[in-house]
C-alpha cells in the first residue's frame, strides 16, 4: 500500500510539473464557418459581390483580456459567441475594412484568439497557446476558398496576432492558391530570415505593385522600442515610399519614415512617443514603439496601395 501511494505521489508531482506545452486547455465553443454569426458582418461591407475584383480575408489583432467562465475558471482564449468580446474587436474590424475592402469582398473570421495576457506572458507562452487559435483560423480559410471565394484574387491580410496567422497561412498555402492572391500584408509582425528562405510562398515585396509578395513593417522611434516578443525579422518595407533601401519618405510634413536596414523595422521620426504609449501594455510597447498605429498612420497609404496591387493583378 505505500508503495502504491508512492508511485500515485509521483504521478501526481509530474502531472503538477508539466509544462504548459502539454496541458489541454479549457476552451470556448468552436465556431462554426458555415454559420454567419462566425463572420464578421456589416451592411456596408460587401460579402459575395461577384462584381468586386477580388476579395480579402483579413484576420484580427489580438483585442480581449483573460476572462472567467461561468465556473470561475480562467480563459485564455476569446469566446466567439460573447457578444462583449465580439464588441472589442468592432473597432479594428471596421478600421481594416475601410482601408482593405472599400471595393472588395471582406471576409473576416471571429476565431479564438489568445489574450493579451498571454503576448505578455512572452514567446514561451504564446508558441503554447497559438496553435489553437490558428486551428479556427485555418478552418475559416478553408471554408472561404470552398464556398465564398469562388477562383477571385484574393488579399489576405491581418495585424499582430492576425498577421502571426497571415505568415502560417503561407506556409502551408498550396501553389494553386498562392497563385491568386494579390498580396499578403503582415502588419505589426515579423518573419524570420529562416522562415522566409524556407517557404517559397513568402516572398518580400519590393516595391507597390508587385503580386504575389509578402508586405510587412513594424513601426518604433528606435530600434530599441522593438516588441520583445516579436524577436528580429528579416521583412521590412516602407507603406509610404514603397521601398526597401532606407530611403525617407515623408508622411506629412512633420513626419518621415524610413527602413532601417539593419534592424528590419520603420523608423518614424516627427512624433511624439509619450503620446501613443499605453502603460497597461507597456511590458510589451515600451515607449517609442508604435506598434497600436501600425494601420492608423498608414491608411491611405495602405487603402491607394490596395488598389494598386488588384490592378498590377489583372494586368499580369
Amino acid at each position: 500500500m505505500k508503495q502504491l501511494s508512492h508511485i500515485l505521489l509521483t504521478v501526481i508531482l509530474v502531472c503538477m510539473g508539466c509544462s504548459d506545452k502539454t496541458a489541454h486547455y479549457l476552451m470556448p465553443s468552436a465556431p462554426d464557418y458555415g454559420e454567419e454569426n462566425a463572420w464578421y458582418k456589416e451592411l456596408n461591407v460587401p460579402q459575395g459581390d461577384n462584381n468586386s475584383t477580388a476579395d480579402v480575408f483579413y484576420i484580427a489583432p489580438t483585442c480581449v483580456w483573460d476572462w472567467h467562465d461561468s465556473q470561475g475558471n480562467t480563459m485564455h482564449f476569446e469566446d466567439v459567441y460573447n457578444a462583449d468580446q465580439r464588441e472589442a474587436l468592432r473597432p479594428s474590424l471596421e478600421l481594416a475594412a475601410d482601408i482593405f475592402a472599400p471595393t472588395n469582398n471582406f471576409y473576416a473570421p471571429y476565431y479564438r484568439q489568445i489574450t493579451l495576457e498571454s503576448w505578455m506572458e512572452g514567446e514561451d507562452t504564446v508558441e503554447k497557446r497559438f496553435p489553437y487559435a490558428m486551428s479556427d483560423v485555418k478552418r475559416a480559410f478553408n471554408h472561404y476558398l470552398e464556398h465564398d471565394n469562388g477562383g477571385r484574387p484574393f488579399i489576405l491580410a491581418g495585424f499582430s496576432q492576425g498577421a502571426k496567422a497571415v505568415v502560417e497561412l503561407l506556409k502551408d498555402m498550396p501553389a494553386d492558391v498562392h497563385s491568386r492572391m494579390v498580396a499578403a500584408y503582415v502588419i505589426g509582425y515579423n518573419v524570420s530570415e529562416r522562415t522566409a528562405s524556407y517557404f517559397k510562398t513568402i516572398q518580400a515585396a519590393r516595391d507597390s505593385i508587385d503580386t504575389g509578395v509578402t508586405v510587412c513593417y513594424n513601426s518604433v522611434a528606435s530600434p530599441e522600442a522593438v516588441c520583445p516578443v516579436l524577436g528580429e525579422g528579416s521583412l521590412c518595407i516602407n507603406p509610404v515610399n514603397w521601398k526597401t533601401d532606407g530611403s525617407p519618405a515623408y508622411l506629412n510634413d512633420t513626419v518621415t519614415v524610413r527602413v532601417d536596414t539593419k534592424q528590419h523595422v520603420l523608423l518614424v521620426e516627427g512624433f511624439n512617443p509619450q503620446q501613443y504609449y499605453l502603460p497597461s501594455l507597456g511590458s510589451m510597447f515600451p515607449v517609442g514603439n508604435y506598434h497600436l498605429q501600425e494601420l492608423t498612420f498608414y491608411a491611405d497609404c495602405l487603402r491607394r496601395n490596395v488598389e494598386q496591387r488588384v490592378r498590377s493583378y489583372y494586368r499580369r
